[in-house]
This record gives structure tokens, C-alpha cells and sequence, in this order.
């Protein structure tokens, strides 16, 4: 008992702003109200926040089958995977309300055919004409003013229509006049008085990286990564908008990495010339000799070679960042010079070059490279 107390206090304390979903429901009273805010999380794009309500709940009143509506709504849909089928099978359904039978019967036609859908969204909407939860599903990114017409209608439950009328405003599809992040912002703003969760901030987040603003993606990131860092959805983009909001200083030291790796082969360091390339991911290299493309590791470096260097510097660097922040192409330039051991005849070496870096849990790996001769330069010898 004291752990069942325990976890309905836990729960009980997120439930601000609570919003009735589900008006008629066979749950108990404490359990009921945990139900509708476990669906106003589940709406609002936080699944994991509200299968942790219904499973609470599951504990303290076993006879609450809502609690397994929410599970399943949080389950995948995909005919490959089943997993939403499989849990609408262990609802009974004979302990509804007809409120949550009709919301039970639309999960279970998103399992079979489209025409299954339309019939039973229907009579459900037919039958609770004035339910949020049932007017929620008449929402469609294909015509925005749903969204609109939603939150005129039931103003307590706006929170998750505001948050997709915040990224039509953002993505332009609102009005003539293209991005209106001031729009977008005031649409969370409105979601945030309804709605305490973590997407709201993620939302933020997103917009603010559309509209350039890294420092304020980088913030509000973490304050949805905050709301619950372990296995944290809201992860993924942190280090993307701490690398936006950081770019400079990402590039200047991807380019030190590349001068320091080069002085690790020319050394043949190879302890120091490890720590730039993964062991699962290895590094492919095309060489200045315009030879084939080959793997190249720590035992390259141990290699004899016919010349010695004498000079051999980096120059003109440019970083360039892929979308999603996580790959770089640094272009270089090369020159220098080296003596054949044979003849120490020197050779003016002169290349362009580029590299491929890779954000990694270990740092940024130099995945590839290549070298080619630049204009009437010299490269290494065959």
C-alpha cells in the first residue's frame, strides 16, 4: 500500500492544469483524473511520460481498462509490429464506459482497414459529439484550421493544437506572409499556460533553430531534456543546437584535430594518432599519389618510406557542417617538401585535401581522407 501511495502522490504532483479527456469513465475518481492527464501527455507528444501515469494507475485500481487504452494508444500502429493490437487484446472491453468504449473502438479500427476507420470515427463522433478526446482525432495537418477550430471549441484541452498551430505558423502555412516565428512563439506561450511537459520546450527548441536562434534552441533543449535526462527523447538535438550555437569554436578545433593528427603520422605517434580515428568505424585514405583508395590504421605509420620530409604545413582550411551537425568535411590545402633517401633530391610537394569527420560518443573520429596534387603541384611518390 505505502508504494501504491507512494506512486499515486508521484503522479498526482505532475497533474497541473488538469484537462478532462474523458469525461465518463469507469475508473475510480483519483484514478479518472490521472487518466485524463496521462492523455493530455500522450496528445501532446510525451508517450513515455503518460504510459508511466497508466501504469501507476494500473497498480493502484486494476480495474481502471482506461489505463490500457493509454497504453495502447501509445503503442505502434504498424501492421509489422503489432504492438498496439496486442495490447488492445487484454482490454476488457465489457468494463468501459461508453466514452472509452468508443475510444477503445478507434484504436482498434487504426489496427484493420481505412474504411473501418471512417465508419467507426463516425459513430463515435455522432455518439460524443461534445468529446474532446473524440474531436481530437478530427484534427489534420492537411487542413490547419482544425487545429484552430479545436482550440475555439475546447479552449482547457487547446494545448496540443496550439503546439501544431506554433510549426504551421513557423513553417509559413498560416497566412501570405511566409514565417511567423513571432506567431509560432505566442502559440507555445498559450500551450504552456494549459500544459506542463517537456515537448513544449522541444517545440521551442525546434522553432528557434528554424528561425536561426541557437542560443535559445540550446536552452530550451534542455530544459525538455531537464524534465527527465535517462533515456531522454529530447537528447538527440543537444549536442545539434550546442554545435549551431557553437560553430566557430567546433570548427576551430576540428582543424586543430586534423594539424594534430597529421603531426601524430609525420611523428608516427601512435598512441596520439589513435585517439583521432574510431575502431569501428576505421579510416579509408586516398593518397596524393592518385593510388587506390585503402584502409589506413596505426600500422601504416610504422611503414618504411624512399623520402624523408623536410617541410609539411596546412593552410586555407574551410568547415563544413552537414544539417544535422553530426558530419564535417574540412577542405585544406597542403605544402611542403620532401628528399628522396636514395638521391636527396627534394621535391616541392604541393596538394589539396579534404577529410571527413564523424560526431561520435568519443569525440569527433576522421573517418576518410583524400589528397590530390594541386594545379601543377607534386604529391607523395608512388
Amino acid at each position: 500500500m505505502k508504494l501504491q501511495t507512494t506512486l499515486l502522490a508521484l503522479v498526482l504532483t505532475l497533474s497541473v492544469n488538469a484537462q478532462d479527456w474523458i469525461s465518463d469513465s469507469e475508473c475510480k475518481s483519483e484514478s479518472a483524473k490521472i487518466i485524463n492527464q496521462a492523455i493530455s501527455h500522450l496528445v501532446n507528444i510525451e508517450q513515455s511520460v503518460a504510459v508511466g501515469m497508466a501504469k501507476a494507475v494500473m497498480i493502484s485500481d486494476k480495474n481502471c481498462e482506461c489505463a490500457k487504452l493509454v497504453l495502447a494508444a501509445a503503442a505502434s500502429g504498424n501492421q509489422d509490429f503489432g504492438s498496439r493490437k496486442a495490447k488492445l487484446s487484454e482490454v476488457n472491453a465489457s468494463k468501459l464506459s461508453p466514452e472509452e468504449k468508443a475510444w477503445y473502438d478507434l484504436l482498434v479500427a487504426t489496427t484493420t482497414e481505412a474504411e473501418d476507420w471512417a465508419s467507426t470515427y463516425e459513430k463515435a463522433l455522432a455518439d460524443f459529439p461534445n468529446s474532446p478526446l473524440i474531436n481530437w482525432f478530427s484534427t489534420s495537418t492537411e487542413d490547419w484550421s482544425t487545429y484552430t477550430n479545436f482550440a475555439t471549441n475546447f479552449p482547457a484541452n487547446a494545448a496540443s493544437a496550439y503546439n501544431m498551430l506554433a510549426y504551421a505558423h513557423a513553417y509559413g502555412e498560416i497566412g501570405d506572409e511566409g514565417p511567423n516565428y513571432d506567431a509560432a512563439f505566442a502559440s507555445l506561450d498559450k500551450l504552456e499556460n494549459l500544459h506542463d511537459g517537456p515537448n513544449s520546450y522541444d517545440s521551442r527548441a525546434e522553432i528557434a533553430a528554424m528561425k536561426g536562434d541557437y542560443e535559445m534552441a540550446l536552452d530550451n533543449q534542455l530544459k525538455a531534456f531537464d524534465y527527465a535526462t535517462s533515456s531522454s527523447p529530447y537528447q538527440y538535438n543537444l549536442p545539434v543546437y550546442w554545435r549551431k550555437a557553437n560553430q566557430s569554436d567546433v570548427s576551430d578545433r576540428l582543424i586543430e584535430a586534423q594539424k594534430a593528427m597529421q603531426n601524430a603520422i609525420l611523428e608516427g605517434d601512435k598512441e596520439k594518432f589513435s585517439t583521432f580515428v574510431s575502431d569501428e568505424i576505421g579510416m579509408i585514405t586516398g593518397d596524393s599519389n592518385l593510388g587506390d583508395f585503402y584502409s589506413y590504421s596505426v600500422d601504416n605509420l610504422s611503414e618504411e618510406r624512399n623520402f624523408t620530409w623536410n617541410a609539411f604545413d596546412l593552410r586555407d582550411f574551410e568547415t563544413h557542417f552537414s544539417p544535422d551537425m553530426r558530419t564535417v568535411i574540412l577542405t585544406f590545402y597542403a605544402s611542403g617538401s620532401y628528399s628522396f633517401t636514395d638521391s636527396n633530391e627534394e621535391v616541392a610537394y604541393s596538394t589539396r585535401a579534404s577529410s571527413v569527420w564523424l560526431a561520435t560518443d568519443n569525440g569527433w573520429k576522421c573517418a576518410h581522407a583524400s589528397w590530390a596534387p594541386y594545379k601543377s603541384g607534386t604529391g607523395i611518390p608512388k
